[in-house]
């Protein structure tokens, strides 16, 4: 069992076999715990576990009752027997395994899990299908998550069965903080690696790195601090070796609620991202087709400073100006604008402002298009071409979480009209913050 701080989810209740309808559709976060379970196999090299509809239910409806009736037991609340019930939703099974949680969001619930040996053989087990149900309730510490995990085999699923993507999350979905967990399944039945795996995020794209596994059964995430507050559709999408573009959800987004604005965001929504973010095509090819713009090793005059909150956790500054090179023709506008800065052996900081706010470009040109200027969120930035055609780029973003900051190299990468621009420095600690020398 495990206790941590809740997201929001909202959930069918389905109590009874016979009620099979669109409400059972399953919720963001039985289908991130979906992914972290396959995250789990494919670290010890275990084939994924593909989402069955009816082991949803009966997890669900198991959640449900749980909730509704103030138990915490495998069997019903009502004394039925687990398999007993189990089957009425999955029957002609040849393996059946059930597990439960009392606790928070679905990174929280599945490291409880994992640190029990009788819960991580069930997550490692010989099965092929999963479901599983989130249901809410008041307790004594206040509301919490009712979870069950239900899995089995039927003999049914084979190697070429399983999705390319089989699922995906992003923990927690909803929060006031800024700092998302990305993740997702990928897999490739005699397939080799992945040409790319990344995720749509608003109007941009983010690289994912394998986090677990193989490269060809992995799990592929990055840990995004978002730059825009609301509701931002987030889908997943792969380039298979044989160049096939695969993308999850099919059909839809997952919606990230981010601030106090987002709180209230439903699950999904049919608003899909449309970006073309490089690379695939309709059949095999022998090399990965090119990202626009290439990369160039051309960040030169870096100056940043990483200055985190001493009182507040969350009220670190960072600071960066740089200039690129001189530039036939650029156009700041025509994507998103995105800062990687990698310093010493911290985890990367990396901020995305989206290309279009509303209906206005987040940057505004002057009338001869040299210099562009915008603020989104925290996050201030300008672009100003000097006389030798150069541009200076500089960046501020506030009300920042930082880690504890220590000198070394840092790394910088600028992307700006499909093209990144790259850069290294050296760098110390002057005053509590780091400061390129």
């Amino acid at each position: 069992m495990t206790r941590a701080a809740l997201g929001v989810l909202s959930f069918a209740v389905l109590l009874d076999a016979s009620s099979v309808s669109a409400a059972s559709t399953p919720s963001a976060d039985e289908l991130a715990l979906l992914a972290l379970a396959n995250e789990a196999r494919a670290e010890a090299g275990l084939r994924p576990l593909v989402w069955h509809d009816r082991l949803g239910q009966a997890a669900r409806a198991h959640s449900t009752d749980m909730a509704t009736s103030n138990c915490f037991q495998h069997n019903s609340c009502n004394g039925q027997n687990w398999v007993t019930r189990v089957s009425r939703y999955y029957p002609t099974w040849s393996a059946l395994g059930e597990i439960i949680a009392l606790g928070g969001d679905p990174r929280a619930l599945h490291e409880g899990w994992m640190v029990s040996a009788q819960h991580r053989s069930k997550i490692l087990g010989a099965y092929s299908e999963f479901g599983a149900g989130v249901a809410f309730a008041q307790t004594a510490f206040g509301d919490w998550a009712y979870a069950t995990e239900d899995f089995g085999d039927r003999g049914a699923i084979g190697l070429d069965d399983i999705p390319t993507l089989p699922a995906g999350g992003v923990s927690p979905r909803l929060g006031i903080d800024t700092t998302r967990e990305l993740f997702v399944n990928y897999f490739h039945a005699g397939g080799g690696a992945p040409r790319a795996v990344r995720a749509l995020v608003g109007s941009s794209c983010v690289d994912l790195a394998r986090t677990a596994g193989s490269a060809a059964n992995g799990t592929y995430g990055f840990d995004l601090r978002f730059t825009q507050s609301g509701c931002v559709p987030v889908v997943f999408e792969a380039i298979r070796s044989d160049g096939a573009i695969e993308r999850w959800p099919s059909g839809k987004a997952l919606l990230v609620g981010v601030g106090t604005s987002g709180l209230g965001c439903a699950e999904t929504t049919n608003a899909v991202p449309t970006q073309n973010c490089g690379g695939g095509g309709g059949g095999p090819t022998p090399t990965p087709a090119p990202t626009p713009g290439g990369t160039n090793d051309q960040l030169d005059g870096l100056r940043v400073t990483m200055r985190p909150g001493r009182s507040d956790p969350d009220a670190g500054i960072v600071t960066l100006q740089a200039k690129l090179p001189s530039l036939a023709t650029f156009d700041p506008t025509s994507g998103p604008v995105s800062v990687q800065i990698r310093a010493a052996q911290a985890a990367p900081w990396t901020t995305i402002i989206p290309a279009r706010c509303g209906d206005e470009s987040c940057l505004t040109p002057n009338d001869r298009g040299t210099a562009f200027r915008g603020s989104v969120g925290t996050a201030a930035l300008s672009f100003t071409q000097a006389g030798d055609g150069t541009w200076r780029f500089r960046l501020t973003a506030r009300r920042q979480t930082l880690d504890d900051v220590e000198r070394g190299t840092v790394d910088v990468v600028v992307t700006a009209d499909g093209t990144s621009y790259s850069g290294s420095a050296e760098a110390e600690i002057r005053g509590g913050r780091l400061t390129t020398k």
